[in-house]
């Protein structure tokens, strides 16, 4: 059943005050395909993602942010970004401008050469919609809404002063658990989705951390375990290759076939008969 669709905006009328101001804030869930740009904001804008996919293009270079991922539009910048057409993305945003908007942001993990971050949680998406639901003209709603992305670049700027070594031992955390829950599930049609569940975080924190931990992804990971599995089986028991398939986690013995020729470079068959000397 698809999602009901929806878009909350709002969009300041002028600026009013100098040193930060928010200028537009929302929620959306958007349309497959629906796209902005290409084009050029003449404020900083800032896209967290809550579930779905899309693409993000900034000066040439592209990025594919999901849920979980935060990316940065600067003053000037030649944008695009769209919607996944097959899983579209939801996102919450704000949009703000200031004399210290600059300095502010540049005590956070963005640079000039990184657009976009990762988290593992939703803190992002809740104090972003404090953000809108602050939104408002009068001058009371303006300066609480400038409190609020206060609170949400502080909250930015000290998610960037966690030593990279702390940072390192919960990227490995994260990977050890995930082997774990493989180790012990594999043999049921888990999903790398699955997986991100048990460990606690979002599947783009997942995949940051096997490719710095193990040099793949967890989709990799899950799949050469599997045929792991599945060449001793082949070897040790005298399963018939639809029953290996079924052990190791895969419904269809076709496709199982396909994705252990894949993985192993031959059909299990082939396999089978090549290590017992056949």
């Amino acid at each position: 059943m698809q999602a009901e669709r929806y878009n909350h905006s709002y969009q300041a009328r002028e600026w009013t005050l100098t040193s930060l101001t928010v200028y537009n804030t929302g929620l959306q869930q958007c349309e497959p395909g629906h796209s902005w740009g290409p084009g050029v904001r003449d404020h900083y804008l800032l896209h967290y993602v809550t579930a779905g996919r899309g693409v993000y293009t900034a000066e040439g270079e592209t990025y594919r942010p999901m849920a979980g991922d935060m990316f940065l539009a600067r003053p000037g910048e030649t944008i695009t970004y769209a919607a996944d057409e097959e899983d579209p993305w939801s996102y919450c945003w704000v949009g703000f401008h200031g004399l210290d908007a600059d300095a502010l942001l540049k005590q956070t993990d963005f640079s000039l050469r990184r657009r976009m971050l990762a988290f593992g949680h939703d803190t992002p998406a809740k104090l972003l919609t404090d953000i809108y639901r602050s939104a408002g003209g009068q001058p009371c709603e303006v300066v609480r809404m400038t409190g609020k992305l206060y609170v949400f670049l502080a909250w930015l700027m000290e998610s960037a002063k966690a030593e990279p070594r702390e940072k390192h031992q919960a990227s490995r955390e994260h990977v050890r658990l995930a082997c774990e829950y493989i180790a012990n599930n594999f043999s049921r049609p888990i999903s790398v989705e699955d997986v991100a569940r048990f460990v606690g975080v979002c599947r783009s924190r997942l995949y940051r951390a096997f490719a710095e931990n193990m040099n793949t992804s967890p989709t990799q990971y899950l799949a050469r375990f599997r045929m792991q599995q599945a060449c001793l089986l082949l070897t040790q028991t005298d399963l018939s290759v639809k029953a290996v398939a079924f052990s190791v986690g895969f419904e269809d013995p076709l496709y199982f076939s396909r994705r252990f020729r894949e993985v192993v470079g031959c059909v299990p068959s082939r396999y089978e008969g090549h290590e017992r000397g056949q």
